[in-house]
């Protein structure tokens, strides 16, 4: 009985953690939202403000695109690298190293060192595509309001596709090997083992890849701000970068709690009605 007791208390503890370090703040930051920076009580002043306001709809708009586009090529590309490696017969160990060196370098100091190669004047990229005669003059890729979001999105799966490599490297080693002989004896060639041996073997790792890949990337931050900082404009502008503009860099506490708040309980709301009813349908399947 002893032993239950403090295993239970071993349970909650990490639980009232939780609570404190996380719900509290969270619900002293709502407490903010309701008042101005004078400290007066001005009720939903804020939220209505932040919902009139088109620059947030178009950071919530760019960074559910931005998160999209992402999780998507991640996970394509990805599986694709992960099972390329897999087959190969040496070598694995050398590759798993080397797919880890680009998800180690920080966010802040990849987006520097994509600016340097994204540049207009200097930049790499343009000197490539020149040379194989792809353009014809120097692009603008971080300056220009069309071209910028694809330049971070690119950015940005150019430096982690490499760590979901990984992932799917390592579940690729944990399909049986007896799946794919028995594949090979009825006949089946590499695409046929890929579509009905290996695809349906790595469904829950394409799912939990994609779901943190979603996660990190709807957390997005350093490499835009480094990259871009938001602009040209405001056209690269994610939700965090939003609420850092008002509530750091302008001092609009109170209004940025509010964007804080409205983006929590979106991205809570997407969860619960759309994303955890899919994953469990995926799964059950």
């Amino acid at each position: 009985m002893r032993h239950k007791k403090a295993l239970i208390l071993l349970l909650v503890i990490p639980f009232l953690f939780f609570v404190l370090s996380h719900l509290l703040p969270f619900f002293y930051g709502i407490r903010l939202s309701f008042f101005d920076w004078r400290g007066n009580y001005v009720g939903f002043k804020n939220f209505v403000a932040v919902f009139n306001d088109q620059a947030f709809w178009d950071s919530i708009r760019f960074t559910l695109l931005y998160s999209g586009v992402v999780t998507l090529g991640m996970t394509a590309l990805g599986l694709f690298i992960g099972v390329f490696i897999s087959s190969l017969g040496f070598g694995q160990g050398f590759a798993k190293s080397v797919l880890l060196i680009p998800w180690a370098i920080s966010l802040t100091a990849w987006g520097l060192l994509s600016q340097i190669a994204l540049s207009q004047q200097y930049g790499v990229v343009n000197d490539f595509l020149l040379r194989f005669g792809f353009i014809q003059s120097r692009l603008a890729w971080l300056g220009d309001t069309t071209l910028a979001p694809y330049s971070v999105i690119l950015a940005r799966i150019f430096r982690d596709v490499w760590f979901s490599g990984l992932l799917f490297l390592a579940a690729c080693q944990l399909i049986p090997v007896e799946l794919y002989e028995e594949s090979r004896v009825a006949g089946a060639g590499v695409l046929q083992n890929f579509i009905y041996v290996t695809l349906p073997s790595l469904r829950t790792t394409i799912l939990f890849v994609g779901t943190i890949l979603f996660i990190f990337s709807l957390q997005e931050f350093d490499l835009i701000f480094s990259l871009t900082g938001g602009g040209p404009g405001m056209a690269t502008e994610v939700a965090s970068l939003n609420i850092y503009r008002h509530g750091i860099r302008y001092g609009n506490y109170e209004y940025g709690i509010a964007i804080s708040t409205i983006w929590s309980l979106f991205i809570s709301l997407f969860v619960v009605t759309i994303f955890a009813p899919l994953q469990r349908r995926m799964l059950e399947q």
